[in-house]
Order: C-alpha cells, then sequence, then structure tokens
C-alpha cells in the first residue's frame, strides 16, 4: 500500500499548493508579495551561481539576473527573451522563462508575460520556478487555467492510485469503483472514470459483466459507454454476446454501433461473427455496413471470404465494392486473389478493373503471373498503363524486367512513357543506369523527354551525370534546354557548379 499513499501524499501537495495560489488571488496579493521579490531574487542568485550551463548561456543568464536586480525591466525582458533563442535546450530554460515573464509583467505587458509562463508550467512540470509561474498566473488573471493544470494532474495521480489498489486489493477496488459509478461521485474527473471503467473490464472478470452492461446500456456518457462496451467485446462470452447484440439493435447511435460491431468481432464467438456479417451483408444502417465489411476483412475463415465474395457480386454501389476489394487484398486465399483477377480481367467498369489491379499489385509472385499474362492479352490502353503502375509496386524481379522490355521496346508510345515513369519512380543505382543506356539507344524525342524528366526527378549521381552531358553535348537544342532546367532545380553542389562553367 506504499505506493497509494505516496500517490495520495502527491495529490494532497498538489491541492495545498492550489489552494496556497488562489488564496492569494483572493485576498488581492501579488506574487511578489506572497513570495517576496527579495526572496525571489535570493534565489535567482543561488540559481545562477550554481547553475553548471555552457560558458556562453550562463553569461547570457547572469546579465538578466543583473538587470532583473537593477530592476531594469525591459533590458532584463530583452535578455532573456534573447537566451530562450539563442539556448533552447539549456537546462535553465525554466528559469528563464520566468524571469522573462517577470520582466514583461513589470512593463505591464500582461498578455505578452503569459505566454514564457503557461510555457513553463506545460513542458517543465516539474520545475522549480513553477510554483512562482502558477501565482504570477493568477495574478494576471488566470485562476482557471493554473486551476485546470493542476485538476488534471490530481485525476492523473487518482488513476495512478486506482490502478495500484487493483494490484493490492481488487475486491476494494471493484467496491470503489461501482461506487464511483452509481453516485456519479467521480463525474467531475472524467478522465478518471473512463479508465476506471477501463481497469474494471481488464481485471474484474466475469463477476464485473453486469457493471460494465450497465454502463454500456445506460450511461449518459458516450466515451463511457464506448470504453465499456470495448471491454465486453474482450470477454469471448456467448451471454455478452447477445447483450451486445441487443444493444446494436436497440441503439442507431453511430459511435455506439460502430464499437459494437468491433467488440462482436474480437469476442470471436459464431453468434458474434453471424451478427456482424448479417450486417454487412444486409443491413439497413450505410455507415454500419460499412464498418461491418471492414472489420469482416479480419476475420481470416472460409464464412467470411464467402460473405464478401457475395457482397460484390449483389451491391452495386461504388463504395462497399471499393471496400469489399480492400478487404480481398487483405487475405492471403487463393480464392481471394481468384476474385481480383477476375474482377481486373472483367469487371463491370475500367474503374473496378484499374482497382482490382491495383490490389493485385500486392500479392506477390503468384499475382505477378496473373498481371504479365493480363498485360499480354489486354487491349484497352488505360488498363495496361494500370498494370504498370501495378509492376512496379512488386517487389518481383521479373516486373522490372517487363517495365524495361516495354520501355524499349515496340509498345504504342503512351506505353513506353508510362513505363519510363513508373521506373523513375523506382530511382536506383541499376535502374537508372539501364534507363541511361535506353537514353543512348532512343530516337524518338518524346521519349528522351520522358527520360529526362526521370534523370531529373532522381537522386542518383549517373543520372546527374547523364544531365550534364546532355546539356553539354546532345545535338538536339531543346533536350539541351531541358537537361539544364533539371540541373537547376537540383540542389546538388556539381550540379551548380556546372551550371557556373556554362556562363563563362
Amino acid at each position: 500500500m506504499t505506493k497509494i499513499t505516496e500517490y495520495f501524499s502527491r495529490a494532497r501537495m498538489v491541492m495545498a499548493l492550489l489552494f496556497l495560489v488562489g488564496l492569494s488571488a483572493a485576498i488581492g496579493l501579488h506574487p511578489q508579495r506572497v513570495y517576496g521579490l527579495d526572496q525571489d531574487i535570493a534565489k535567482l542568485n543561488r540559481f545562477a551561481q550554481a547553475s553548471k550551463s555552457n560558458p556562453a548561456a550562463m553569461k547570457a543568464f547572469q546579465e538578466g539576473r543583473d538587470l532583473i536586480e537593477s530592476q531594469n525591466w525591459q533590458g532584463a525582458a530583452e535578455k532573456f527573451n534573447d537566451f530562450i533563442k539563442g539556448f533552447p535546450k539549456d537546462k535553465d530554460l525554466d528559469a528563464a522563462l520566468y524571469w522573462y515573464g517577470y520582466a514583461l509583467q513589470k512593463q505591464n505587458l500582461k498578455d505578452q508575460a503569459k505566454v514564457p509562463l503557461i510555457k513553463l508550467i506545460n513542458n517543465f512540470p516539474n520545475s522549480s520556478w513553477r510554483r512562482e509561474a502558477e501565482a504570477l498566473l493568477v495574478y494576471l488573471g488566470e485562476q482557471n487555467l493554473v486551476k485546470d493544470k493542476n485538476y488534471q494532474e490530481n485525476c492523473e495521480i487518482k488513476i495512478l492510485a486506482l490502478q495500484s489498489l487493483f494490484q493490492a486489493d481488487e475486491e476494494r477496488a471493484i467496491a470503489i469503483v461501482t461506487e464511483s459509478l452509481k453516485s456519479n461521485v467521480a463525474n467531475q474527473c472524467q478522465g478518471f472514470q473512463a479508465a476506471a471503467v477501463s481497469v474494471l473490464g481488464s481485471h474484474g472478470g466475469p463477476r464485473v459483466l453486469p457493471i460494465l452492461l450497465d454502463v454500456a446500456k445506460n450511461n449518459s456518457d458516450l466515451k463511457l459507454r464506448l470504453t465499456a462496451i470495448k471491454r465486453l467485446g474482450e470477454q469471448q462470452n456467448d451471454q455478452v454476446t447477445d447483450e451486445l447484440i441487443k444493444i446494436f439493435d436497440t441503439d442507431r447511435t453511430k459511435e455506439i454501433r460502430s464499437q459494437v460491431l468491433r467488440a462482436l468481432v474480437e469476442n470471436r464467438t459464431s453468434r458474434g461473427t453471424a451478427k456482424v456479417l448479417e450486417v454487412a451483408a444486409s443491413g439497413d444502417d450505410p455507415v454500419a455496413r460499412v464498418v461491418a465489411i471492414k472489420y469482416i476483412g479480419d476475420l481470416k475463415d472460409t464464412n467470411s471470404l464467402d460473405a464478401l465474395i457475395r457482397i460484390y457480386d449483389t451491391d452495386k454501389t461504388p463504395q462497399v465494392r471499393s471496400l469489399v476489394l480492400q478487404a480481398l487484398s487483405d487475405r492471403e486465399e487463393p480464392r481471394a486473389r481468384a476474385k481480383l483477377l477476375e474482377i481486373a480481367k472483367s469487371g463491370e467498369t475500367p474503374e473496378l478493373r484499374l482497382e482490382a489491379i491495383r490490389r493485385l499489385g500486392g500479392h506477390g509472385r503468384v499475382a505477378l503471373d496473373d498481371l504479365l499474362q493480363l498485360y499480354s492479352s489486354e487491349t484497352n490502353i488505360q488498363i495496361k498503363q494500370g498494370l504498370l503502375r501495378a509492376f512496379v509496386n512488386s517487389k518481383d524481379p521479373r516486373a522490372v524486367a517487363k517495365l524495361l522490355e516495354i520501355a524499349s521496346g515496340h509498345d504504342p508510345i503512351e506505353l513506353r512513357a508510362a513505363a519510363i515513369r513508373q521506373l523513375g519512380n523506382k530511382d536506383d543505382e541499376q535502374t537508372v543506369t539501364q534507363l541511361v543506356a535506353i537514353y543512348d539507344s532512343e530516337q524518338n524525342m518524346q521519349l528522351k523527354g520522358s527520360l529526362l524528366r526521370a534523370f531529373g526527378d532522381s537522386k542518383q549521381k549517373i543520372a546527374l551525370q547523364k544531365l550534364m552531358s546532355i546539356a553539354r553535348n546532345d545535338p538536339s537544342v531543346e533536350l539541351r534546354k531541358m537537361a539544364v532546367n533539371y540541373l537547376g532545380q537540383s540542389k546538388d553542389p556539381e550540379a551548380l557548379k556546372f551550371l557556373e562553367e556554362l556562363l563563362k
């Protein structure tokens, strides 16, 4: 129980600090009257003397201290601002932020003063200057900000205490959570309630199911309901499944229905899976159908694959079909790949065919065999270009070989240009070397322009060297101009030096 005592001791310290800060504001005391300006200066002197910053930072900080002592508020603000900008990673940055804010406040620049003080509290919660910063913010009218910050920390401490109590005395922890949920005592600390429900579900076992079900069905806080439903989905219990299905059928809230579907999938019971399949296939809620189809993709069994194929065949909605194609592409079963290939070959629209081709592109060697064969038999230029994009996404060396064959072969110009573009996207040394060889043997000006574009986009040295060679020696003035243009876009020092030499 030592940890719990420690947590609550820290909580009491935080609340005591908040009380003192609030009290100073309530009775109208300035921060320096609470702590004493002389005391602050004394602390600043001790701090500066003990500092082990690098010499430049230490010198700048000490100069700021001297300006504070002489009450040169403008000079001090400028000096600490310079410190903050010049030494953003210095270990004394928190102190500089406080004194920068302090010096601004002394010039009556209240709004500007708040900025470094808030940054100190947010970025350095354990700073020895935090108490002074909070007091100064209260004086500047930011009582709520200071209160909210300490309130949030108090909630975090409560959550840690609850987790520790579950480890030390589970029965007592369950009783506390149950009582707090019934009485809404913790309602003013929403983070605590959500954490309480989550911890209850992960530690309580079957005995807490009635509590979780009550929260899932009846609680007025949507976040708590979603958390309870998530934890119920981890139970793998037929009775829980039936209750989740009832929630789905009676509640039309989008977030609740989506969370229930997810819970039913994770529940891994036959009734839960059947419900998700039913919603995906014929649900009357379009949003819920979309969610269900996504979750079906995670079920790696025959029934779910059959359901996906049926949905595709019977539903003509573009969004639904696109989701099914995505789900099929995530499956490893041969039947999933076969369905994608069927759509790639004979889908009702070019868009469906292209999406199926794109999905097949990530299916490895076997799928590439199908795509290569489809390219040979296909006559539609748009579909062939889609196949080229699928080739470049393949890790199979045969895909690159096919693209090089097309780029240097006798296919229509638009396909050769598309192959060059896709090869340029790979941008590895071997591929760029082969593109350079294609350039040297190519006669078509349009394709040479495509190759130049690939060189211009490349990060490989061989591409840069080829551009310089073309800019210097190519018989075509237009191609030389293009090469110079691409070199101008390069940040490579060698390219810049080459351009300077051209100007001589």
